[in-house]
C-alpha cells in the first residue's frame, strides 16, 4: 500500500501538469503515448501477439491514431490507413497460419484502434468549453466508483458479483459504487458552483454518475477477464504497485466515451 501511495504521488503531478498547464497539443502527445504503451501491454505482455512485424505495426497505429483524430485528419484517410493495416495483417497471417490467427488480429484491432480511440477523447474534452473542469469527470467517475465499491464491499459485502473473474467484488459493493459515484459527481457540482462560480447541470452529473459507474465496473471486469484468460497478474510494471497503464486506466478508459456521449446531450457546465 505504501508503494502504491508513493508512486501515485510521483505520477500525479505529471498528469496534472499535462492536463491543466501545458499547451493543448501536449495532451494529444500524451494520449498517443498512453495508447502506444497500452497497446504494447495488451498485445506483447499478455502474449497475444509476439511477432515483431504485427506488433510493431500495432504500436505505430496506436501511437498515430489519437493525433490523427485530434488534429483533424479526414475520416476517409484514417479509414483507408486502417484498411491497409488490416490487409497487411491478413497477408501476414496467410504466411503464418499456426502462430498468427484471427484471434490475434482481433486483439490487435482492440489494442491499436479501440483503445487509442478512447484515449483520444482526453484532448477532445480538454478542447471543449470548460474543458479543464470537464476533464476531471472521467477520473472522478471511475475512481469514486472504485472507492465507494471497495468500502461498501468491505463493510456489508456478502454476495459475490463475478467470483471467477474477481474474487473480492460483491453485489453490495457494486451498488455502493454506483450510488457513491452519483453522490460524488453531485458533490463536484457543488464545488464548481460555490468555489468556481460556475453553473453545473446536476441532473446531467447524476446521470453520468449512474451510467458511468456501471460502465466503469464493466471496464474493470473486462480488463480483468483478459488478464485472467492470459494468466497474468498485471499488464505491466511502469507504475510499481499499480501495474501498467491498462491496470491504472482500465475503468477510466471505458468511462471516457460515456462522458463524451453525455456531454453531447447535457451541457454539464453552463
Amino acid at each position: 500500500m505504501a508503494k502504491r501511495i508513493i508512486v501515485a504521488l510521483l505520477y500525479l503531478p505529471i498528469f496534472i501538469i499535462v492536463l491543466f498547464f501545458l499547451p493543448p497539443w501536449c495532451s494529444v502527445v500524451f494520449s498517443s503515448l498512453l495508447s502506444a504503451i497500452a497497446a504494447w501491454e495488451l498485445l506483447r505482455n499478455t502474449g497475444l501477439v509476439k511477432a515483431p512485424f504485427p506488433l510493431t505495426l500495432s504500436i505505430l497505429s496506436a501511437l498515430t491514431l489519437p493525433a490523427a483524430i485530434c488534429f483533424g485528419i479526414r475520416f476517409p484517410l484514417i479509414l483507408f490507413y486502417y484498411l491497409a493495416v488490416l490487409a497487411a495483417l491478413f497477408v501476414y497471417g496467410m504466411y503464418h497460419t499456426e502462430s498468427f490467427t484471427f484471434a490475434s488480429i482481433g486483439a490487435i484491432l482492440f489494442g491499436s484502434v479501440v483503445v487509442p480511440c478512447f484515449f483520444s477523447i482526453f484532448p477532445i474534452i480538454l478542447s471543449a468549453d470548460y474543458g479543464k473542469y470537464l476533464i476531471v469527470l472521467p477520473f472522478l467517475t471511475a475512481w469514486s466508483c472504485d472507492t465507494f465499491a471497495y468500502f461498501t464491499g468491505m463493510a456489508i459485502g456478502k454476495h459475490k458479483l463475478i467470483p471467477h473473474i474477481s474474487a473480492k467484488k460483491t453485489i453490495e459493493g457494486s451498488i455502493g459504487g454506483i450510488l457513491g459515484c452519483a453522490l460524488a459527481l453531485a458533490g463536484y457540482g457543488l464545488v464548481l458552483q460555490y468555489a468556481f462560480d460556475l453553473t453545473p447541470n446536476y441532473l446531467g452529473l447524476v446521470i453520468l454518475g449512474l451510467v458511468g459507474s456501471v460502465i466503469s465496473q464493466i471496464g474493470d471486469l473486462s480488463m480483468s477477464l483478459i488478464k485472467r484468460e492470459n494468466h497474468i497478474k498485471d499488464y505491466g510494471k511502469i507504475m510499481p504497485g499499480h501495474g501498467g497503464i491498462l491496470d491504472r486506466f482500465d475503468s477510466v478508459l471505458f468511462v471516457l466515451p460515456v462522458v463524451y456521449a453525455v456531454l453531447a446531450v447535457f451541457p454539464l457546465i453552463g
